[in-house]
Parts: structure tokens; sequence; C-alpha cells
């Protein structure tokens, strides 16, 4: 017998776990060697997280083993703390206490910090880890974790996962964990990843953004309801091959996501009076000191873009208290640090972080859809049951939502969950539709159903207002603002909207801060 240690730092072997009559997990099997980047690619309710539950141990399985670095347990067994056995996770659905300081956190993950000046040794560690993986992060040991962006709090737990505690990390998952991150972000997280691989450290990813995975990763798993189906080199595997896998008409499902507004049939656009007053006006001093003003009209698609934290959430939520301020035609303007922001009508929002701001967690989804559209649903002061009932089961047609009404809204998948917040801000019938990431952590096929849905919205006369950190997604959109610095330091339009021209628009405006805004045709 060979005393070898074994290539592999994790062996899976027909694990399957079902949730009453539904298996969520049936008979999957994949390995990772040490060292090795790995994918699992699927569509929402693929079993992708569940499996990768049962691997860290949080949640027992019903058959099969998982083997780490050897050891074999069955997966009927839970581990109390994974870390205790090198295995660290990012969930998709962010877990930091949001009362706590950032270095507070720090000392969370790392249990070695003990002592006098714990927080300044943890603060040390995950700064370190912060600076190498995302050297532009701007987080500061002393904020508080509800302060920060939903990406920041995302880089706090990425980064935490490589910090070396007690017990180095052997095989780190994670769960969409650029899901927030802009593409600069990404890449040198990525580039951090490869470097921690070439010493030794495995990590299984899963991420709906399937050319992270073709670009960054050795090994690409798919799965298919609860079952790991195939297993493909990613130096040879696209995003056609994975989608056509995971059980999708791969060359349907491109063309629908590239296909801008721009380019619809004009029958399905919206016919806009040429005097019509726009809806949103978003007025700053340029760089040369002259005004600015850009204009967004009823029936247009107009994406926010740029670096993460460059103003465009800021213009967005803006644009949501201008809706919320007195009534009047044009309502008093909002700041943002360099902008004036005035809205026309009322609006809706889809936030991007649903776990926080999103969702309601201790109710169904039916309630969830409903809230926002309680003035039109109650008489005397009470709900009117059915009417709720018809307003739910109409979205829940229009959006293929699927479960149960009564369902709590925290049993659906990421992507289902999004559907419902979706069919909330559609439900109002608003004349102004707010979107920060609403395709965050969702399947490319839900992704095309929301292309397609905030057409048929466009094309009825709503305006939708888009806020995107996938850039390639905005080519969606009739026009794209690009942001620098707090600052719309250029104009995008139709297939234009490309990541290499966002970006490189994105960094011009911060390096030639003596040009006007500029329109690319």
């Amino acid at each position: 017998m060979s005393d070898s240690p074994s290539p592999y730092t994790l062996t899976v072997s027909g694990v399957s776990k079902s949730f009453g009559s539904t298996r969520a997990v049936n008979d999957a099997s994949f390995d990772v060697k040490r060292g090795e980047l790995v994918g699992i690619a699927g569509h929402n309710g693929a079993g992708k997280s569940t499996i990768l539950k049962v691997v860290n141990g949080s949640l027992s399985g019903d058959s099969g083993t998982v083997t780490l670095d050897g050891v074999e347990r069955s997966a009927g067994t839970t581990v109390a703390h994974p870390e205790r056995l090198g295995v660290r996770t990012v969930y998709q659905e962010l877990s930091l206490a949001p009362a706590l300081r950032v270095d507070e956190i720090a000392a969370v993950f790392d249990r070695s910090a003990r002592g006098f000046g714990w927080r300044t040794r943890a603060w040390r560690k995950l700064r370190a880890v912060l600076d190498e993986m995302f050297p532009d992060h701007g987080i500061r040991r002393d904020h508080t974790i509800r302060d920060l962006s939903l990406a920041r709090r995302q880089m706090i737990e990425c980064a935490s996962t490589m910090v070396d505690g007690a017990v180095p990390p052997k095989l780190v998952i994670l769960d969409e964990p650029t899901s927030a991150l802009d593409a600069a972000s990404t890449a040198t997280f990525y580039a951090y990843l490869r470097k921690r691989a070439a010493e030794g450290v495995s990590a299984i990813v899963t991420t709906h953004r399937l050319g992270e995975m073709v670009e960054n990763l050795s090994r690409i798993f798919v799965m298919r309801d609860g079952r790991v189906i195939s297993e493909q080199d990613a130096s040879t595997a696209t995003k056609d091959s994975l989608v056509s896998a995971m059980g999708a008409a791969a060359h349907e499902l491109e063309r629908a996501a590239s296909v801008p507004p721009a380019e619809r049939p004009p029958e399905e656009r919206f016919e806009r009076p040429a005097d019509a007053e726009p809806v949103v006006r978003i007025e700053q001093t340029g760089l040369d000191g002259e005004d600015e003003v850009f204009p967004i009209y009823a029936g247009e698609i107009v994406g926010l873009a740029g670096l993460e934290g460059h103003g465009q959430l800021q213009t967005i939520e803006a644009m949501h208290r201008a809706a919320s301020s007195k009534p009047g035609r044009r309502k008093a303007p909002k700041k943002t640090r360099l902008q004036s922001v005035s809205v026309v009508g009322d609006a809706a929002y889809v936030s991007g972080d649903r776990g926080v701001r999103g969702i309601f967690s201790l109710w169904d989804v039916a309630k969830n859809i409903s809230i926002s559209s309680l003035k039109n649903l109650t008489a005397a002061g009470l709900i009117r049951r059915e009417a709720e009932r018809r307003l739910v089961d109409e979205w829940y047609h229009q959006l293929g939502i699927k479960g149960r009404a009564s369902d709590a809204i925290t049993s659906l998948s990421g992507g289902t969950q999004q559907k419902a917040l979706m069919a909330r801000a559609l439900a109002v019938g608003s004349d102004l539709l707010l979107l920060e990431d609403p395709t965050r952590g969702v399947d490319q096929h839900t992704k095309v159903e929301v292309y397609a849905m905030l057409g048929a919205r466009a094309a009825a006369g709503q305006c939708v207002v888009w806020y995107s950190t996938e850039n390639e997604e905005l080519r969606n959109c009739d026009r794209v603002l690009v942001f620098r610095a707090g600052r719309i330091v250029g104009t995008l339009k139709g297939t234009d909207a490309t990541e290499d021209k966002v970006i490189s628009l994105s960094f011009e405006g911060h390096d030639h801060e003596d040009n006007a805004v500029k329109e690319i045709a």
C-alpha cells in the first residue's frame, strides 16, 4: 500500500438529499484535486447550493459519502465547525452580522485572534488579503457592516475565507462569490484564487456568470434536476456547451440575451410624442463648468454603468426619493454628491440586496408580492383577499414563478425570489421602474426572461432605469450612462455598450478629467 497522499482534496460519492417530496440532490458525485479550481454550473434549483452545504457539513444528506483529505464521513453527518477541518464557505445570501464593525467581523472569522489587541490582529490579517484580492476596496476597520455596499460586504466574505487562522484553508466553497462585483474586482478576485491554488488551496465555485467559469477554472461539473450530468474541461468548454448541458437551447438563449431593444421591431417599441417631458432629469456641472442635462423618457431602458461604488446606486436612490416626495408635476429635485435628480410620477424599486432590502423573510410568497399594492387591494381598511389572490395569480402566471404562493419566501431559490421581487414592483404599475442589479445570482434562462419582461414594460410606456454589475447585459438597454467618481462621464448606445467599452470609458473619464461628456455613436 502506498503512503503517498491522495491527489484529491475532496471526493463526493453518491450523495442524495430530499426535502419532503422534492429531490434536491440525486446520487451526485464529483471530486476536486489538490490546488484545483472547480466549478459547478446549473440553473436555479438544480441542486448546487444543497450539495455544497452537504459537502461543508452544514446540512445532512440522506445517503452517500464525503471524503476530505482522505478522511471519509457519511453525508448524513453534519459538522459543527467545518473551519476546523480547513473548509471555508461563502454563501450566496451573505451572512455578515450587520451591527458589527469590520475588525470585529474579522475576529469572528479568525478564531486565532484572542487577548489584548484582538481587533487589531484580526484586522491586519483580513486587510492583507483584502489589499491583494481587491486592491481598491476602500474598506476601513471602523466601518459598520450595515453601512457598507453589497459589493464591499461580498469582498469581506470572500477575503475572510482566505485568512490563515488557527487552521489554514484547504477547501474554499464559493457560492456566487462575484454576484455583486464589477469586472475589475472580479478579475483581481480570480487572480488571487489562482495564486492560492498554486499554494495547494482548492476551491469550488458556483456562479451563473458562465464566462467566468470558462476563463478562470480548470474543470466544470454541470448539475440538472439534482444530478451531476456532465464534466467539462474549462479549456475546451464554452458558454454554449455549458448551457446546452444544463438543458436549454444555447443559441437561442445567447441570442435573446444579446439583442438590445434598438434591434427590436418598431411595433414592439413605445411611440413617444415629440414634445414629451422626460420622466427623469439628471443635471450636473460638467468638467468645463457648463451645465449638463441627461433626460430619460417614457418607453426607454437606460442603464447605469461604471466601476462599482462610483455613484450609480446613489443616483438610483435619489430618483426613488424624488418620486416619493410631495405630489406635483415635477417634484422637488434630490441631490447626490455631484448631481440634481428630479422625477415626474411615481416609482417602484427592485433591490439587488434581496436578503436585506428585498424580501420579507418571515412572510409567504403571496404577501411578498402584494405588499406594495395594498392601496389597490383594500376596502374600509381591510385587505380584499380575493383581489390579492387574483393579483398574485396573475403575476405567478406572467413570470412563471414556481412553487406555491403560500410557501415561505425563503424556501425559494435565489432566482425565484428575484422573480417575486420583480412581480411586486411590476404589479404597482408605476411610471418609473428602478432596478438595482435585478439578475444578481440568477441563471441564464431567468435572465433572458427578465430582459424580455423589461422590453415589454418599456414597449408599454414604462420608464426603466437599470444598474448592473454585469456590463455585457447592459447591451439590452437603449442607452447606458457611464459613471466615474460620482459623475456621468459618457453615454453609450445600443450594441456599443460592451464590457470593454464601458471599462475603457470608466478609466478614460478618470484619466482625462478635462474632457467633456462623450457620446459614442
